[in-house]
Formats: structure tokens, C-alpha cells, sequence
């Protein structure tokens, strides 16, 4: 048995602890990450890459490796008996709340994502401990002590600062911590498989065909008519056993094959499976997300039915909110309490994508007469009358994208300005807990978007000049962005958002045609602080100096004590107010 003292042990290697492990270390949090699995599973579930992780994996520096090896999901096609409703992806990601540079879901095999994070956090050097699982573990305030079992039965005892559970449904972490589980199991059983498909459909879609007996669906994959296909077994049909006392077989071709042909209303051929699988579909949630130094992430904290394609995603959402916190109060720059808004921010994030996909589930499978109704003979009428109107296909794109996720409650929100009622007034800016907007900008004269300025581990202060009477100069907003980068040197980058057609400073951008004015809903002078994660801590109107650095202050309340370079050892920190 050996000890030793680790700052972060990741456990769990798929998409949500890669992620995980990946920001840490790039955030400068020394890791280490487990999998009980020896080798990485060649089968995987997940496979729709939401635009706002494509965000994600821009900051994080995977983003060429992923579209390489992903394809462009351009449209949603709902086919009905005698009707179908194809809803174009792409095309309704627009508007302020909308906007993005990746305007497309991707089809990215769960296989090929887990790939792409293991080469980049093999570059920051970090290896992934294969064949190692936690079986136990305990807390004494200061450490947590976990138990790790090797493939050969070896037993090692590892001292940590914090654990975090990114180990799926079945998680031994949070089964060692003994927070609860809660939820059910859905009736249905799917099968699952990667197949090639004849049919007459483009391939580059994805399909649905809802229909009494269920549903069948197919996600155009990599690969020429390369499909992953899925549906729910009818009830009552037992897993296919072979021989007596046999285990319990994977469903067959021939299986899928009359799934086609019953829920498919055109002709449709299996041509050639890659694997298959038989599995159930859970609700649950845990009630807390943190337990001292432990912390649930992804599936560990919460499983759902795969209708909207939201698991990974939301995993790995999970680990991007929390790494930045994590590695601020690691250093020494914010108080632990600051962990505390992991939970409260993404817990009801958590419930409400349960309450989603379950109503999605519910309308797609519900054995009940009326959804059967609904799906035989309403389902057509109210597809095509909800999904073309405009303002509801951009609102549910945008959402399924999760491009409109946000803490409206986050304890890390502020915010200053007008009043009227006793309320903060900002008309169509995005409040405190939103996405930050993405928007075309000018860079020394170079075209380039706003989203290349949030890349990195800093916090951002956006000072937008505005074009309205109350407009102030690029060059005086220059000064304040370079006293803001001065006091926080490394952790803040600062940058003028300017109305003005020219301005030569290396902290301007360029808003010509007052576009990012635009998608920030503002024409008046005013401030946004943009948090690691991308989303708003903080806006201000009109500017203020005192009440910015005010707010910097009570956000990063250590960085006073670090070190010349913004680096700092752990230590004591004033709290967030």
C-alpha cells in the first residue's frame, strides 16, 4: 500500500472526466485521472455534439480535431405516417440569444470525443491511469482518503485535496460519499446499434419516426450511410436468450430489421451492423451536487432519457463550470465557498433537464391512449403548426443547442444601473447568469468574433463605448481597460468594445457597424464581466471605475496577495460578498 498526496483525482475517463481533467490542468490544477475500464470501450452511446460544446471545445483547444472528425447535423427530420416536418438546425440559430460560430449539431462518435480529450490532456501530460477503481472512500476536513483497487487486486491508498465523480450512473463515488440516488426506471427498454442503412433519405440528417407501436431514430454518423440507430422494444419482449440458462443475448439484425420495417413508413434495409446493444433508460438525480471535498459530475449526478441528446453535453457543461472555481480557489485567489455555486448553479439545470427530456420521453413513448393518439394522428398537425413557426423553431433549436442555458439565481451574479420601480433596467442586454453573446468584431483591422477574446483562463471586462448621447471615447475606455488588466495582471484581459470606425489600441475592438452593440442589446456606454465559463458575473450602466473594480474585488479577493505572472499558492482569501 502506497500514500501519496494528490491535488485532484479525477475519477472516471469519459467525456464528462476528460473534460474535467482537461480544464483543471489547464487551468493550472495539478490532476490525476482513473477508469476502472483497461482500455477505452469501443462502444459508446452518445453522439450528438451540441453547439454550445463545440464552444467549449474552442476554448479548449480541440475544436479542429472535433469537426475533422464529426459531421454537420444540418436538418431534423420528424416523419409521420403520411407526413414529414424537417426542421432546418442551422438555420433558425440566429438572433442575439442564438448566435454562434458553431451554428450546427455535430454527429461525433462518443468514441471519437473521448479520443480527441485523451490526446489533448496526453499533451498537457497527464496519463490516464487505466484499470484502476475506487472502491472507498473518507473525508477529515482537511483531505479525503480514497482506496483505489488495480486490475491485479492491488490495493492503494491515495491522500487527496478534492475528488470529483465523473463515473456515470453507476458512480462508486457517489456510492462511497452514500448521497442518494433518486428517481425511477422507464418501462421501455432500447436497442441500440451502429448500422449501415439503404433507405432513400440524405444521409447528413437526423430522424424520427414516431409511431403508436414507438419510436425508431437514426443520427447519420461518419461514414458513407453510416447510422446510429435506436428504439424502444415493445413491452413484454424479453431479452433474446440462446440455449438453457443462457445469458441474456444482444438484440440481433434481424431484430432491427423489423423495427424498420414496422415503424419506418418506406422501405429500409439494415445493410451491416457495427455493434448493438440492449439497455434501460433511467430518471435521476442526486440532491447535492458537492459533499465537502467530494463533487458529482455528469451522469454521476444525474441520468435521463436520451431524447433531445442533452447527457454528455450537460456532463460536460458540468465540468467546465466547475474546473475554473476549483482551480481559483485552489490557488489561493477565491475562498472555498465559491465551490458552493457549482451546486446552485448546476443542480437546477440538472432538474430541469429531467423534467424535459421526461415530457419529450413521455410524448415520444407514453402508453397511455391519448399519446398514442397524439402520436398516430394529432402528432402531424401539431409538429407542423408549432415547428414552422419561426420565433418557436429558434427558441427550441437555441435550447437544444444549450445556447440559452443560464443562472438567473447564481449567488455570482451583480449588477448596477438604472432603476425604475426599485429595478435594475437593462431592456434587451443579457442579464447576469446568461451566455455571454457571441458577435463579428474588428482586431487591428482584421475581422475576427468575440469569442476569441474569452479564450483562456482569465475573466474578461467588456467596455462597450455606446453610440447614443451618453456615448464615451474609445481612448478614455482604453485607459480604464488598462487599469483594469494592470490591478489584475494575468487574470482579468479587458477590452474596449468600440462604436467608432478607427481606433489604434491593442485593447480595442472595432464595432463598425455596431453589430456587437447590438447583440449585447445596448446603445448607451456600459460594462460586462465575463466569467471563465463564458457566462455574465457582472454589467454595469454607465460606467463606473469604483464599482467595477469593486466587483473585481469581491470576485477575485486573493488576487491582491499573488505573486508578479497572477500564479499563487493555496491560502486564505477573503470570500465572495
Amino acid at each position: 500500500m502506497t500514500e501519496q498526496l494528490i491535488t485532484a483525482l479525477v475519477v472516471g475517463a469519459g467525456p464528462t472526466g476528460l473534460t474535467m481533467a482537461n480544464e483543471l490542468t489547464r487551468h493550472g490544477v495539478a490532476v490525476r485521472i482513473i477508469d476502472r475500464e483497461p482500455a477505452p470501450l469501443r462502444t459508446s452511446r452518445a453522439l450528438v455534439v451540441q453547439p454550445r460544446t463545440l464552444e467549449i471545445f474552442d476554448d479548449m483547444g480541440v475544436i479542429d480535431e472535433a469537426l475533422a472528425a464529426g459531421n454537420p447535423a444540418t436538418s431534423l427530420t420528424i416523419a409521420f405516417k403520411k407526413k414529414k416536418v424537417q426542421l432546418d438546425l442551422a438555420g433558425v440559430l440566429t438572433g442575439p440569444q442564438n448566435h454562434t460560430a458553431y451554428p450546427a449539431l455535430r454527429t461525433l462518435s462518443q468514441h471519437d470525443t473521448e479520443r480527441i480529450l485523451s490526446e489533448s490532456l496526453t499533451t498537457r501530460g497527464v496519463p490516464i491511469d487505466r484499470g484502476r477503481a475506487l472502491i472507498d472512500l473518507s473525508q477529515d476536513g482537511d483531505t479525503v482518503q480514497a482506496s483505489l483497487r488495480g486490475d491485479d487486486g492491488s490495493i492503494e491508498t491515495v491522500q487527496c485535496r478534492w475528488v470529483i465523480g465523473c463515473d456515470g450512473a453507476h458512480s462508486a463515488v457517489r456510492k462511497a460519499a452514500g448521497i442518494a440516488f433518486t428517481g425511477s426506471t422507464y418501462h421501455d427498454e432500447f436497442i441500440m446499434a451502429d448500422a449501415k442503412l439503404d433507405w432513400d433519405l440524405p444521409h447528413g440528417g437526423l430522424y424520427g419516426f414516431p409511431t403508436s407501436a414507438g419510436i425508431f431514430a437514426a443520427f447519420s454518423m461518419p461514414g458513407e450511410n453510416r447510422y446510429r440507430i435506436f428504439g424502444n422494444v415493445a413491452p413484454g419482449v424479453p431479452p433474446r436468450q440462446e440455449g438453457p440458462g443462457a445469458e441474456y443475448c444482444e438484440p440481433t439484425r434481424e431484430e432491427f430489421q423489423a423495427m424498420l420495417d414496422k415503424r419506418v413508413p418506406f422501405p429500409a434495409r439494415v445493410v451491416e451492423d457495427y455493434w448493438v446493444t440492449r439497455y434501460r433508460v433511467h430518471s435521476r438525480v442526486v440532491p447535492i451536487y458537492r459533499q465537502d471535498r467530494v463533487f458529482l459530475v455528469g451522469d454521476a449526478a444525474h441520468v435521463h432519457s436520451p431524447a433531445g441528446a442533452q447527457g454528455m453535453n450537460t456532463g460536460i457543461q458540468d465540468a467546465y463550470n466547475l474546473a475554473w472555481k476549483l482551480a481559483l480557489v485552489e490557488r489561493g485567489i477565491c475562498d472555498p465557498a465559491l465551490l458552493d455555486s457549482y451546486e446552485a448553479e448546476r443542480h437546477p439545470v440538472g432538474i430541469q433537464l429531467l423534467k424535459t427530456t421526461d415530457r419529450l420521453f413521455s410524448a415520444l413513448l407514453g402508453r397511455n391512449p391519448i399519446s398514442t393518439i397524439a402520436r398516430g394522428w394529432l402528432g402531424p398537425t401539431v409538429a407542423t403548426r408549432v415547428l414552422t413557426r419561426r420565433a418557436v423553431r429558434r427558441w427550441f433549436v437555441g435550447t437544444l443547442a444549450q445556447l440559452r442555458l443560464h443562472y438567473p439565481d447564481s449567488p455570482l451574479n451583480a449588477q448596477d444601473g438604472p432603476r425604475q420601480s426599485g429595478k435594475v433596467t437593462w431592456a434587451d442586454a443579457p442579464a447576469p447568469g446568461d451566455r455571454a453573446r457571441e458577435a463579428d468584431m474588428f482586431s487591428g483591422g482584421k475581422p475576427g468574433r468575440l469569442y476569441e477574446t474569452f479564450r483562456g483562463t482569465h475573466h474578461t471586462v467588456l467596455l462597450f463605448t455606446g453610440f447614443d448621447e451618453q456615448a464615451r471615447p474609445a481612448v478614455e475606455l482604453c485607459r480604464i481597460a488598462e487599469q483594469v488588466e494592470h490591478a489584475y495582471p494575468g487574470l482579468v484581459r479587458a477590452r474596449v468594445i468600440s462604436a467608432e470606425r478607427f481606433v489604434d489600441h491593442p485593447l480595442a475592438l472595432a464595432d463598425p457597424d455596431r453589430s456587437a452593440h447590438a447583440q449585447y442589446g445596448v446603445k448607451s456606454q456600459c460594462v460586462f464581466v465575463i466569467r471563465p465559463d463564458a457566462h455574465i458575473g457582472y454589467r454595469g450602466r454607465p460606467i463606473g471605475v469604483d464599482r467595477l473594480l469593486a466587483d473585481l474585488a469581491a470576485r477575485l479577493p486573493g488576487a491582491s496577495a499573488l505573486p508578479a505572472g497572477g500564479s499563487a499558492n493555496r491560502g486564505g482569501a477573503v470570500g465572495r460578498r
